[in-house]
């Protein structure tokens, strides 16, 4: 029997160019799209980003190709066979993102430590599995805040596959508001939130911030730069005065653009943990 064959478009660009790609390859009938840089296990010296983009037949891949033009260095080639689909699960292992969270794959196994609280995931398509470094800082934030103190809700702006939200309910928070413009990682979340019994107190919205209208005193906000700086006025609004804001997805170059537009608004930077070249800036507001 013939193996099926998967047509693939190969990108390498600057990081800044990577948001914008993603979208013009899911309107152009991209299936599923991976992300490689040097933070990721399939390393990428280059210091460009790598993306592998994977589409049903070679009439859409052609398109596809055709229409992105010479913008960026664009290679088309292809998989064989139906393993590829669930390859980067080998790759995939139990991951500390905080001191006492412990991140573990669906399909694996795990002898937790005294203290371990274990947060079992199916990633799916949606980012957040916790082997990012934006992820794991956010998470530890989040640990931080919560740990010895209540809080009734957070709001996960951007919540991709729910990890952040779901720290936090680890950690004794009462209910949680997340939403993404990715209905993909919306589904996906509502599965894990239904399968670690948070259904309840996991409200997952589709849309962008207006999908969340809510202010807490606690707001996570896991993005990039390009999109938390312009709306760093509807971000902000979503926190009470008084409240803290942890925001990340933030290079340790766009530190100080990150810090100034916040701090413009009011807020005052309390701390920012770095791990490599990423940044997690917490304010509180005034």
């Amino acid at each position: 029997m013939t193996e099926p064959r998967y047509p693939v478009l190969v990108l390498e660009a600057p990081r800044d160019d990577v948001d914008l790609l993603i979208g013009k390859l899911t309107l152009l009938g991209a299936e599923g799209i991976e992300e490689r840089d040097a933070s990721t296990l399939v390393k990428n010296t280059s210091g460009l980003v790598t993306l592998i983009a994977s589409f049903d037949d070679d009439a859409s891949a052609a398109a596809a190709l055709e229409a992105l033009g010479d913008a960026h260095k664009v290679t088309l080639d292809a998989v064989v066979g139906d393993s590829w689909r669930d390859g980067w699960k080998a790759h995939w292992k139990p991951t500390r993102i905080t001191p006492t969270v412990v991140v573990v794959p669906n399909w694996l196994s795990y002898d937790p430590e005294p203290g371990d609280r274990v947060l079992r995931l199916d990633p799916g398509r949606a980012f957040g599995t916790g082997q990012h470094p934006s992820t794991a800082l956010a998470s530890r934030a989040i640990e931080r805040r919560l740990t010895g103190a209540a809080h009734g809700l957070l709001l996960d702006l951007g919540c991709g596959s729910g990890i952040l939200g779901f720290v936090a309910l680890m950690h004794g928070c009462g209910r949680v508001v997340g939403n993404d413009i990715d209905e993909d990682s919306i589904i996906n979340a509502r599965e894990n939130a239904e399968a670690l019994g948070f259904a309840s107190q996991f409200d997952l919205r589709i849309g962008g911030f207006e999908a969340v209208p809510e202010t807490s005193a606690l707001v996570v906000a896991n993005i990039e730069a390009k999109v938390l700086v312009p709306f760093a006025a509807t971000v902000g609004a979503r926190v009470e005065a008084g409240g803290a804001l942890i925001l990340s997805g933030i290079l340790v170059e766009q530190r100080a653009e990150v810090v100034a537009a916040y701090e413009a608004l009011g807020f005052s930077l309390e701390r920012a943990e770095v791990e490599g070249e990423w940044i997690c800036p917490e304010f509180r507001k005034a």
